[in-house]
């Protein structure tokens, strides 16, 4: 098992490797600064590798895959990075059937990109359902995941991580633990559904209203039930504590732990 925290510039690097994680996550999201290079020799001196997060914007629309994507997975290769990660666009719940076909046909070029280089490609978990799923690994195979606990809470009454990890559990490459209260959106777009028709645009605005990003137990999730299902299926791998600030590690990998030895 390898447990790790995030860092958005080069001073919560140098202040993530005191802090001794098995990894840190480069987070291109939100304001991010980082000197890469600088980045990766702290980390190499160290002794501490690294995992990259692509940038997205703030109603999670991924990058421009078909314009951007290969720049950024030779910037994992150049830092050595062990899972470069990015969102997806496939849920039916946020997005509209022209976004999903465009971001599909562009996916081919980020897997041809990994394969030359040697990344290993993580999607995101956003409101994935089954077959939604299903479809992205059928399609391409070696796609990994990047399950987002947080994220399944968000928008569903039983979190959504819960029916990945027994249908794709051999994809999962890096678990994102983070708490939230996700499932009080249902209430919020119910009262809006009253009065008027709601768009997708709204959903997402909602969405990220709700990733708060909470310290484990601050939230609403069933961590218990997530962690033993994750250990029924046999999951000992990295996991990316994801509250929002990077300097509650120590607090939340002692809590993580507790949690993960009682499942």
């Amino acid at each position: 098992m390898e447990i790790g925290t995030f860092a958005r510039n080069n001073e919560q690097v140098k202040s993530a490797i005191k802090l001794e994680p098995d990894f840190v996550d480069l987070r291109m999201d939100l304001n991010f600064s980082i000197d890469f290079a600088k980045a990766k020799d702290d980390l190499n001196k160290a002794g501490i590798p690294c995992t990259l997060h692509l940038p997205s914007n703030p109603d999670w629309k991924p990058i421009e895959l078909s314009r951007g994507i290969v720049p950024y997975i030779d910037l994992g290769r150049q830092i050595d990075a062990e899972i470069v990660t990015f969102h997806t666009m496939l849920s039916t719940l946020f997005y509209d059937d022209y976004d999903i076909d465009i971001f599909l046909k562009s996916l081919p070029l980020a897997c041809e990109a990994s394969k030359e280089t040697g990344v290993t490609l993580a999607i995101e978990t956003l409101g994935l359902y089954y077959t939604e799923t299903q479809l992205l690994f059928d399609m391409f195979p070696d796609m990994t995941m990047a399950l987002d606990v947080g994220h399944g809470q968000i928008f569903a009454a039983r979190n959504r991580a819960l029916e990945l990890i027994n249908s794709f559990y051999d994809k999962i490459s890096i678990v994102n633990v983070h708490d939230n209260h996700g499932s009080k959106m249902l209430d919020d777009v119910l009262k809006m559904k009253k009065d008027r028709e709601v768009s997708q645009g709204e959903i997402r605005e909602l969405a990220v209203r709700y990733d708060t990003h909470l310290p484990i137990g601050d939230g609403e999730i069933d961590f218990d039930t997530i962690f033993r299902t994750l250990k029924q299926h046999g999951y000992d791998g990295r996991f990316l504590m994801m509250c929002e600030c990077p300097s509650d590690f120590p607090r939340e990998k002692e809590k993580f732990t507790e949690l993960w030895l009682a499942a």
